[in-house]
């Protein structure tokens, strides 16, 4: 329950999801204090990186990102008399934190759903290939069920994101072939509901 959860958090966080499953991520949130943290840690680090002027970030960045994060754990390590606050946990605050700095370097080289060519996409900026098999950007209004439908087709799993630009780095399953998952995206590029595809190098 609680992985699925947690699966659903970057949506509830990014105000995708939809009123039935939104509602049971509040339930979970309002039992859970490890939840709240979590959503907690990763709203202020987008927060951070809307605030910042976009560069690539890189170690330094990290590094930046890290120091406040552990300046604000160190200014509240008194412990609270309330019996359901937990601290949120450094492993979580890392893994956040390194997706929040990986998706918006990757954001750099995109590449953006046009319809005017024959391939359907084209290089926005930047060079580099990225970690992931695929950084993709969501529509507006792309439910979350439409997403994990689209996600399930493609047989790929979201290992980070959103990024403060809303860009999400997805892996493909292992028993899934690569062409066949970017077959499955470039055609909901045609769709609407992806309006951003990159593609890494091999």
């Amino acid at each position: 329950m609680t992985r699925h959860i947690e699966e659903l958090l970057v949506f509830y966080a990014n105000g995708t999801l939809e009123e039935a499953e939104r509602a049971e991520v509040e339930a979970a949130l309002a039992d859970d204090a490890n939840l709240r943290a979590e959503l907690e840690a990763l709203l202020a680090l987008r927060e951070t990186m809307q605030a910042e002027v976009l560069q690539t970030p890189g170690e330094l960045g990290l590094a930046r990102l890290m120091r406040d994060v552990e300046a604000d754990r160190a200014g509240s390590a008194t412990p609270q008399p309330a019996d359901n606050v937990v601290p949120i946990r450094q492993m979580r605050i890392w893994q956040i934190a390194a997706a929040v700095v990986l998706t918006v370097a990757l954001a750099q080289t995109v590449i953006v759903y046009s319809g005017s060519d024959q391939s359907g996409y084209e290089l926005a900026s930047g060079e580099g290939a990225a970690e992931a098999d695929f950084v993709v950007g969501f529509a507006a209004d792309a439910t979350e069920a439409r997403i994990r439908a689209l996600l399930l087709d493609a047989g790929v799993e979201i290992v980070a994101g959103p990024s403060a630009l809303g860009l999400y780095e997805l892996s493909v399953l292992d028993d899934v072939a690569n062409a066949t998952a970017q077959e499955v995206l470039e055609t909901a590029g045609q769709d609407g509901v992806i309006e951003t595809l990159e593609i890494a190098a091999p």
